[in-house]
């Protein structure tokens, strides 16, 4: 979102401010079946689906900002390696070593090469296979016994990789009418602040659906970031990509302001789910990626939670600053927002509810939910009538 309709969407909630207007949707109240958080069945074929043939955003340029830098992830429990090479390209391979699968690299950090823990089988940045102890033992079975490489893309800031190595990426089609607004936030120009990560307790909806809801900030988080929040918030529908736009109560003073004299992100946030289990969120004071894979059943994830300053050489005090906001997020994430997801997730598979319902001021977990549900050619209308009377008994 370039400035001028940053400015524009600033206009418009102030607007709603002053006349204490709430943002709801056009679409009525619904009741959605639980299976989509605790089933067995409808969690591999998601999986299958959602990610294991298409393509990914796995991460944001800065967490592999110069040559050497590492990232070990997944998708989806595929073990994936991203790494600088010497060339400056950032490229994507399966993290396993080509000898006895054993994974090469772990968290981040800066290498020259990947040496196999198991038999010191070594690979260069590109991926190459370059060391071999006893090279004459394998009787010429090491030609292109390099990593395997995975289609990979840098652009605007991102890291695109798709999990099967003939797959293909298309940047248009993979983020389609988001392109251009998520281009305005220079998610390019970051340094990374603070990473954490855990298995969650939680259905890997479940965070994405916390990401891009606000209906709930005031009343779960009343000491931390609610009383910096208002009600204003307005919600932007890209397809399969949603965005919410948090909104700070500074964003008043700008009214009578010269709108050149008006900060760059205009006192709002906007946090991008972008399909499947991405959210990417740039805001005044930092910007955050979270991820969260799906485990090795419905309630579990392994959840990823990275936080970055914005500028590429931040002083002493922004370093400072960017620190103690890290440290409050994640406490925010973790001891509020994960602790009621796990919660939520608890009673669903003890079956205490029967089924969940989504309000008009919670248009984007809908929309979500929609999407997840075409693709996967499930009737939600028809699992709920099902579910129902079992519920009753």
């Amino acid at each position: 979102m370039e400035r001028g309709k940053r400015i524009e969407l600033a206009r418009r909630i102030i607007a709603m401010a002053e006349a204490n207007e709430l943002e709801y949707c056009d679409e009525p109240a619904v009741e959605l079946d639980i299976g989509r958080f605790v089933d067995r069945a409808r969690f591999e074929k998601e999986k299958e689906v959602f990610f294991h043939n298409r393509a990914q955003l796995l991460a944001y340029s800065a967490d592999i900002a110069e040559p050497g830098d590492y990232y070990a992830t997944e998708i989806a429990g595929k073990p994936i390696l991203l790494v600088r090479g010497r060339d400056g390209v950032a490229r994507a391979f399966l993290n396993a070593c080509r000898h006895r699968g054993v994974q090469l690299a772990e968290g981040c950090g800066k290498a020259a090469s990947f040496v196999c823990p198991y038999h010191a089988w070594t690979f260069a940045l590109n991926g190459d296979l370059v060391g071999v102890p006893s090279r004459k033992a394998f009787d010429g079975l090491l030609e292109d016994r390099g990593l395997i490489e995975l289609p990979c893309v840098e652009t605007m800031g991102f890291l695109l990789v798709h999990p099967q190595p003939d797959g293909a990426i298309d940047v248009d089609e993979f983020f389609g009418p988001i392109k251009e607004h998520l281009a305005g936030y220079h998610f390019e120009n970051l340094h990374l602040v603070r990473e954490f990560s855990t298995k969650a307790r939680i259905n890997w909806k479940h965070a994405v659906d916390g990401g891009v809801e606000g209906y709930h900030v005031p009343f779960l988080h009343p000491e931390t970031v609610g009383p910096m929040t208002m009600q204003q918030f307005v919600h932007l529908d890209f397809g399969l990509h949603h965005t919410l736009v948090s909104v700070m109560p500074q964003i008043m003073e700008l009214k009578d302001k010269p709108e050149e004299e008006w900060p760059e992100y205009c006192h709002f946030s906007v946090s991008n789910a972008i399909f499947p289990n991405s959210v990417v969120i740039a805001g005044e004071a930092m910007a955050i990626f979270q991820r969260s894979d799906p485990a090795d059943h419905p309630g579990e994830c392994n959840y990823i939670f990275r936080l970055y300053g914005w500028g590429k050489n931040p002083t002493e005090e922004e370093r400072a600053r960017n620190e103690y906001v890290a440290d409050m997020l994640i406490k925010v994430a973790m001891d509020e927002d994960m602790k009621i997801q796990s919660n939520s997730q608890v009673m669903m598979e003890a079956g205490a509810v029967p089924s969940i319902i989504l309000g008009r001021r919670e248009q984007n977990v809908l929309r979500m939910h929609q999407n997840y549900d075409r693709l996967i050619g499930h009737d939600a209308a028809a699992t709920l009538a099902a579910d129902l009377p079992q519920a009753a008994e």
